[in-house]
């Protein structure tokens, strides 16, 4: 059983049933790729692990691009990552990550192209 038919839940039940699992059962309160985890919308980053994780989100970082690829998800993008530190803004971060609600002391690039997004629904209707 998976919970949850997000990104992740969903590529999970699919990598799954490639493995030959037919029993495979996901469950999910609101809909498909609902967006129900909040502001998560379908992101993840190759280096977000540590220590003993940090393989798995190197190989889930590459098995999502092979997915994205076997699906033809057009709406699958890399995006660069920020560390961004929560703090009053000033002058000089007036116009930093404007989009991020609250104040933003410093932020700085960890990875060009270590984060990838596929949208919500993708385009799909289900």
């Amino acid at each position: 059983m998976v919970c949850g038919a997000g990104l992740h839940g969903t590529a999970l039940a699919y990598y799954l049933t490639l493995g030959g699992h037919r029993d495979v059962t996901v469950v999910e309160r609101e809909g498909v790729g609902a967006g129900a985890s909040g502001k998560g919308g379908g992101f993840l980053a190759r280096d977000w692990g540590s220590g003993p994780t940090a393989a798995l989100y190197e190989a889930s970082f590459g098995l999502h691009a092979q997915l994205a690829n076997d699906l033809g998800l057009a709406s699958y993008r890399t995006l660069p990552v920020l560390s961004v530190t929560p703090g009053k803004r000033s002058r000089a971060t007036v116009d930093l990550c404007p989009w991020i609600d609250g104040d933003v002391a410093s932020s700085e690039l960890m990875d060009a192209d270590g984060g990838v997004q596929v949208p919500p629904r993708a385009g799909r209707n289900y």
